[in-house]
This record gives structure tokens, C-alpha cells and sequence, in this order.
């Protein structure tokens, strides 16, 4: 029993030390506030704080998992999905993907993450909360810094998204490379 249990501990050990896992993600921050003749008529804010830790399956091929925390105050919008208004909101989100890498130039690769993600959206005073299931890919681009950290980019989404909170529900077909949904993030090797 000893040996079998060492012989797998040993096996273990070989594929992580080989491995060519990578860590990071994104956080962020924006805040706004409107003014009519000096009147506040609108403002917002929201946190977002979403870790990522990848596996390296081959040169084009990674595995990955997002795991994401939100906190939005005054708005409709939290994770980039929309919802009833709210006072405060806070979500929390499961992005597990596939990336494919198709192309190399220098230090610069392009690729797609493809995958599924659930958002469970919770409203404060609001009794129901919201579920969002996403399906769709976002295409992106890695510049390397050196052997071990990248900084990465996603430009656009294409995809399907489904939100339900209470009575309200809505189905969203999305498909678009603009400048209005970018995110930016940084990368570690290990």
C-alpha cells in the first residue's frame, strides 16, 4: 500500500512540476456621475475584481477557469450584464473556457477563449436574485514581457446571454469587435 501510495504521489509531482500552468485576470473600477445646471441626475460605480488560473495543453490549445467578484452601486449594469436598475448589487461569477491560439508574430499572439460562464446576480432589497447563463467566445491578444508574464487583451464578444431575475427575463445575441467592451489583464507562468 506504502508503495502504490508513494508511486502515485511521484506521478503527481512529475505532471505538476512539468506543468505550464498560468495565473492572473483582470480587476477594475469605473465611476460616473451626470449633471443638469449643477443638478446630479445620474451616477454609478461598480468594482470588479475576476482571477484566472489556466493550463497549458499544448502551443494552441489552454484550459481555463474564471472566477470573478462584482460590486455595483447605482446603475443597471454589473459583470457588463444588464439588469433591473438598482441602488446596490453584488454578483458573483463561474467562467470556465477553452483558448485557442492561431497565430504568432513576435512577441504579439492572437487568440479566441471559448466557453460558458453563470453569474449569480444579487440585488440589495430586491427579494429575487438574478441568474445569467452566457455561451460565446471573445477573441484577444497577448503581448509577452518575458518567459513568464504576458499582458492580455479582449476586444468584443460574440455569444448568446440569458438573464432571469423574477418576472423579468431577457435573451441577448451578441456580436461585435468595438471599443466598448475591452477588458485588460496580466498574465503569470509558472
Amino acid at each position: 500500500m506504502k508503495k502504490l501510495i508513494l508511486a502515485a504521489f511521484v506521478a503527481v509531482a512529475s505532471l505538476t512540476a512539468s506543468a505550464q500552468w498560468w495565473a492572473g485576470g483582470e480587476v477594475g473600477f469605473n465611476s460616473y456621475r451626470s449633471t443638469v445646471d449643477g443638478h446630479k441626475v445620474g451616477s454609478a460605480s461598480n468594482f470588479v475584481v475576476a482571477p484566472e488560473i489556466g493550463y497549458k495543453l499544448n502551443d494552441k490549445l489552454d484550459v481555463a477557469v474564471l472566477i470573478g467578484y462584482a460590486h455595483a452601486e447605482d446603475g443597471n449594469k454589473i459583470f457588463n450584464y444588464e439588469i433591473q436598475d438598482f441602488d446596490v448589487a453584488n454578483g458573483f461569477k463561474l467562467n470556465p473556457y477553452l483558448r485557442y491560439n492561431f497565430a504568432e508574430a513576435g512577441n504579439f499572439k492572437f487568440f479566441v477563449d471559448g466557453g460558458v460562464s453563470y453569474a449569480l446576480l444579487h440585488v440589495c432589497g430586491v427579494d429575487k436574485s438574478a441568474n445569467v447563463w452566457e455561451l460565446g467566445v471573445k477573441p484577444g491578444i497577448s503581448y509577452s514581457l518575458s518567459d513568464k508574464v504576458s499582458l492580455v487583451a479582449h476586444v468584443g464578444s460574440f455569444g448568446w446571454q440569458f438573464v432571469k431575475q423574477g418576472d423579468f427575463k431577457r435573451n441577448a445575441w451578441e456580436a461585435g469587435l468595438d471599443g466598448n467592451n475591452i477588458s485588460l489583464g496580466c498574465y503569470v507562468s509558472f
